[in-house]
This record gives structure tokens, sequence and C-alpha cells, in this order.
């Protein structure tokens, strides 16, 4: 491949590049109306048309289309479920946007690097999609932990609002507006769904399936036993959240002492990858024939196979359920 070849193939990745972020800074204005249907909206996947603002045609265009190829593959919605759940601002037609203009800028980067345009573009591209997507399920992971973190808390505030003399819905009302995030926004959700005429225990569980959190599950049910054979709630939710303290207890316990096997999972991961990279960059001649010649594809396919293989078993042996 000629140098000239590469440099515009450079110049049309690094114009798309700037065309994205041209087109994600353009999406952030527009005041929405304070009417009923807004304010339902603030508590469910964010996928509703984008309000029409005074400027910005080309990113109006862009998204237009994106969110028209999203409707057709029937995959916007799991996608706003998804940024919902992982907190994020953004629309799913700005975050598809958003990942174009990085897959874009890594297949500059890969072609101007191997000098091989087929090679980069593919590789840019599977690399900008596997990275918005771990991105997504680590922002995801991280609420959620958030949540189970703050769940306790929560549920101790609930447990002092009912001895206090508050019914549930009031105090799960006061956790949303004395809580701390993400939880004050889930139970926000839940207790939006349970004036729209749902019942609050549904709302609840429906929450901890979002947030996949068991110990809310737990507390769901316990709720549900104590209104069919009555008691002391506020009793039932301090011993609940007295259990959830020593379970995370023993858990961050367990981390400590699984924490040396982590840290060999991730060394012996990285390590090939390292070194690959390192020989990449010092000596490209010496490792062109990795990706030029069927051998070394056949090669660098296996290695890979075996890394994301010896990864997967090396997750499950130092994963311990508490």
């Amino acid at each position: 491949m000629t140098g000239s070849l590469i440099l515009i193939l450079a110049l049309v990745f690094a114009a798309l590049f700037m065309v994205a972020l041209l087109v994600v800074g353009s999406m952030g204005g527009g005041d929405r109306g304070q009417n009923v249907a807004d304010r339902i909206e603030r508590y469910g996947p964010r996928h509703a048309p984008a309000p029409a603002d005074n400027g910005g045609g080309v990113g109006r265009t862009a998204t237009g289309w994106v969110t028209a190829f999203l409707q057709s593959t029937n995959s916007e919605k799991g996608l706003a479920e998804r940024l919902d759940l992982a907190g994020s601002e953004r629309k799913p037609a700005e975050w598809v946007l958003l990942g174009i203009g990085g897959s874009a800028l890594l297949a500059v980067a890969l072609t101007l690097a191997t000098g091989n345009a087929v090679i980069g573009i593919l590789a840019g591209a599977l690399l900008g999609w596997l990275s918005m997507h771990v991105i997504l399920s680590i922002r995801i992971g991280r609420r959620r932990a958030a949540f189970g973190e703050q769940l306790p808390d929560v549920l101790q505030l609930i447990a002092g609002s009912l001895q206090s003399g508050f019914s549930l819905p009031q105090a799960v009302d006061a956790v949303v507006r004395e809580g701390s995030q993400p939880a004050a926004s889930e139970f926000s959700r839940a207790l939006v769904e349970a004036r729209l005429g749902a019942d609050l225990e549904d709302a609840l569980n429906r929450v901890a399936e979002r947030m996949d959190s068991t110990d809310l599950r737990w507390t769901v049910m316990a709720i549900r036993i104590q209104r069919e054979v009555g008691g002391n709630l506020a009793e039932v939710l301090r011993t609940t959240v007295g259990t959830m303290r020593e379970r995370a207890f023993l858990r961050r316990q367990v981390s400590s002492l699984s924490a040396e096997g982590r840290l060999s999972a991730y060394v012996l991961i990285a390590l090939p990858i390292l070194i690959g990279g390192w020989f990449f960059y010092s000596d490209p001649s010496y490792m062109r024939p990795l990706y030029t010649t069927l051998i070394g594809l056949v090669m660098l396919v296996g290695s890979v196979v075996l890394i994301l293989v010896g990864a997967f078993w090396m997750r499950r042996l130092i994963k311990i359920e508490v």
C-alpha cells in the first residue's frame, strides 16, 4: 500500500471522527416541557424522540439515520435500557455515533501501524464495538455495586421511618428525597409506578431485577410475608439489614483472600498482550509474518482464543459466591 493511500484513508477516518464528535456535541440542547409525559419519561429508558432544537441540522440528520437503523433492527429499546441501567444521559443514537467515532479513530491508528487497510478497518471496527460494549457493561456493574452498597443504609432509613409512624410508601419517599444515587433514582422509579397504580412490592421487585440485587429480592419477600402474617415490619427490616452487613463483611473478606489469585490472572492475561505489543512497536518486520501469512493468522487467532479460554477459566476459579 502506498503512503498516499494511507494518508487519504487516515484523512477520511479523521474527518468521520470529527463529524461524529460534532454530531454528539450538537445534541445537548432542548428544554423539556413540564408535562406529565416528560416527568414519567425521567423514570424510564431514554428512548423517546429527541426534542427539536434550533441548530445542528447535521446532528439531527445523523441522529435520524441512526435511530431509523436501530429501530429497523429492533435494538434501540435494548440499548436504551442498558444506557439507563448505566446511568448515562446519552440516547442510543448518540452512543452509537460515539462508538462510530471511536472505531474510526482506532481504524486510522491500526491502518497506519500495520500498513494494511483491511486489517486496520476490521480490527478498528471490532475493537471499537467491543470497547463501547465493555465500557457500558463496566458502568452497569459499578452502578449495581453502588446500589448494593447503599441498600443496607436505605433499608435502615426505611425502618426508622416506619418506626416513626410513616407508611411504607412515605418511607420510600423519604429515601427518594434524602438518599443518594443510584438508590434514590431506583426507588423513585418504584414509587412512581406505585403512584400510577402498581403494587409497591411488585415495583420494588422490578427494581431488584434491574439492579440484579438478591438482597432486595429477599427484602421484598420479607415485606410480602409480613403483610400476610402481620408483625413489626421495622424490626424485620432491621434484621434483614444485619444479615446484609454480615454478608458484605464476609464478601470483602473473601475478596481480600482471593486478591493474589486475581492479580496472577491479570498478569498471565496481560503478559502476552504487552510482550506482543512491545515487539510490534520495537521490531515491526519481526511481527509482520504474524498477520500477513496464513500460518501467522492461524497462530494469532489460536492465541487469542486460548487467552480468552484461559481468562474465562481463571475467572471461574477466583469467583466465589457468598
